[in-house]
């Protein structure tokens, strides 16, 4: 019997190709385990997917949450900054015989400035009620706290005692969130506190609370239901799931990694500051889905590996043993820090390729490596500028202030003006109420006054022409990136012309992308000059210190490129004593 099976096994195998002998050996050793692993993976492909989709819920409702609390914060510093304004305080406090309507829109414009009131469409109003009951103000933004009391809003729901409060607006349309900020003025010399009034701030639920839409199908990814901390609900995207708590309160959701209501996976989360309750619902339809796309991509990865190990020999050459020997001491050499590139191993196989990926990877990060220590070193320097720019800002405001009414009462409005210039500069580079990306219009604004006071400067040297193609006075760029280009044609251009010359600003849209020309006839560079440049300014690996007179430029060109790609940038045109020419490519961006 025994020599009768060492028959034929020498007759299946022995006999055989060796590629046949690897191919049946192969499929027999690892048909077993592989059925074994199958079965194991199918069986557990259900929690797997459960897990991971629960995961992505999870990340999305933190997301949300996230968003959500920012705006909480954001709305509340700018009704604390409003609360704070010096000119809202006095123009409250003022017991003048002023008109209260004059008064009222004084206060209306620093209520606009602080929360862009007219551009933000979650907000619906915001208005101050005064309880300087000898100083009348009445306005769009203004009104005394008797007006108030009598309003339904503020009998039922308490104003001076909580922080928010929902109610409904006169249409029955809208739900409100009101957020409440008590007005207090500190006299410090006399050690007092009085309480002026409060600013009330009314938020669209609707718009606030709505989650993510598909604009494909004009439906939400999820469903949010938001109750107030008595578990009341306050916003709900889709009524039919307004009775999920009739059987389970929050707490049990919040304790139950899965839960699942009617034809939704149940995910909860907490908004800390007014302690809002949150439930996002994710229609399980998204699960049988993913199931589905699971089952479908194991079953290839299951054949590839069958099929992998059917192509697996005993008898692989020594030739292939040293060049996979090759590529793991590249790869030790390379875990110590060492990224330079050793002997590269020949032929077109996948070790070979596998071998030039991991060159070309070694290179790029080196590259990385250098870039990233480059640009660490250069926000360090300018965190350390922009420190130095906010050391003690009202007291620059205060002083600019002061210089402008000495010279408004020695009737030198230009110091006037100049003064008022440079404040504006200065909060528009202080940047609180700015975010990275600025309107064309907020940008060209900080230019002008820029120009200006340049152009006192130099006495009136140059002139200033401007063009904007229409429609693009709200689109988005890049805060900071005209007036360190206008200032290098000034400097370096126009100023050092023997006569008088002109510079012009142009905005406009070339196939989809925006485009800023900034053109001047001044002094010009010369070729081999204009090449330097180009070179300096697309050089990250240079950290920019020895050129000072370009490092503005650098700088811009620098952040377009790493928020906007590589495709956009600034292009230069100069010929010497004919002018300069300063190309800014951007995406379009609302």
């Amino acid at each position: 019997m025994k020599n009768k099976l060492k028959k034929t096994y020498l007759s299946i195998f022995r006999t055989k190709s060796i590629f046949t002998q690897l191919v049946l050996f192969t499929f027999i050793v690892s048909l077993v385990p592989i059925l074994f692993i199958s079965s194991l993976l199918f069986l557990k492909i259900n929690n797997l997917v459960t897990k991971d989709l629960v995961d992505s819920h999870n990340q999305l409702a933190a997301q949300y949450t996230s968003n959500l609390e920012n705006k909480f914060v954001q709305y509340s510093d700018s009704l604390k900054q409003i609360a704070n304004n010096t000119i809202v305080l006095s123009t409250l406090m003022d017991k003048s015989d002023k008109n209260p309507y004059i008064k009222g829109n004084e206060v209306s414009i620093e209520v606009n400035k602080s929360l862009h009131l007219d551009s933000n469409n979650e907000l619906r109003n915001c208005m101050i009620y005064s309880n300087i009951g000898n100083s009348k103000i009445y306005g769009t933004r203004a009104a005394m706290l008797d007006g108030a009391s009598r309003e339904i809003w503020y009998l039922n729901n308490k104003a001076l005692d909580e922080d928010y409060f929902i109610y409904s607006a006169l249409d029955g349309k809208s739900t409100i969130l009101s957020l409440i900020q008590n007005i207090i003025y500190i006299d410090t010399k006399n050690f007092q506190r009085q309480y002026v009034g409060f600013i009330k701030l009314d938020i669209l639920m609707e718009r606030l609370f709505a989650p993510t839409r598909n604009v494909s199908t004009e439906t939400y990814f999820y469903d949010v239901i938001v109750m107030d901390k008595e578990e009341n609900i306050v916003y709900s995207s889709n009524k039919s799931y307004n009775d999920i708590l009739e059987n389970l309160t929050f707490s049990q959701l919040q304790n139950e990694n899965i839960n699942y209501y009617k034809d939704a996976m149940i995910c909860t989360n907490v908004e800390d500051n007014y302690e809002l309750k949150l439930i996002f619902l994710f229609n399980y339809s998204q699960l049988s889905t993913k199931k589905s796309e699971m089952k479908r991509a194991i079953l290839p990865v299951l054949i590839i590996i069958f099929c992998i190990i059917i192509a697996t020999s005993f008898a692989f050459t020594r030739g292939f043993s040293k060049r996979v020997s090759k590529l793991i001491n590249k790869i030790k050499i390379a875990e110590t820090g060492d990224l330079t590139i050793t002997e590269e191993i020949k032929g077109n196989d996948e070790i070979a390729i596998l071998d030039k990926q991991f060159n070309h990877m070694l290179i790029k990060l080196d590259n990385l490596i250098h870039k990233n220590y480059i640009q660490q070193l250069e926000k360090k320097e300018t965190e350390f500028q922009n420190l130095k720019l906010q050391i003690n800002p009202h007291f620059l405001y205060n002083t600019l202030e002061t210089i402008s009414s000495i010279a408004a009462t020695k009737q030198v409005f230009m110091i006037c003006e100049l003064c008022e210039k440079l404040g504006e500069n200065f909060r528009y580079s202080l940047g609180k109420n700015y975010g990275e990306y600025v309107s064309i219009l907020q940008e060209l604004q900080h230019t002008k006054n820029y120009i200006y006071i340049q152009k006192t400067r130099f006495g009136n040297k140059f002139e200033v022409f401007y063009h904007m193609e229409p429609g693009l006075e709200e689109k988005l760029i890049l805060r900071f990136i005209l007036q360190p280009i206008v200032e290098n044609a000034i400097v370096h251009g126009l100023s050092k012309s023997p006569g008088n010359g002109t510079l012009e600003i142009s905005i406009s849209r070339v196939e989809e992308k925006l485009v800023i020309k900034i053109e001047d006839d001044g002094i010009g560079m010369a070729p081999d000059k204009v090449d330097e440049i180009r070179s300096y300014i697309d050089d990250y690996q240079n950290s920019g210190n020895d050129r000072n007179h370009s490092i503005g430029i650098r700088n811009v060109n620098q952040r377009i490129k790493l928020a906007c790609g590589n495709e956009y940038g600034i292009t230069i045109e100069s010929t010497q004593y004919r002018g300069s020419c300063f190309i800014i490519t951007l995406p379009m961006m609302q």
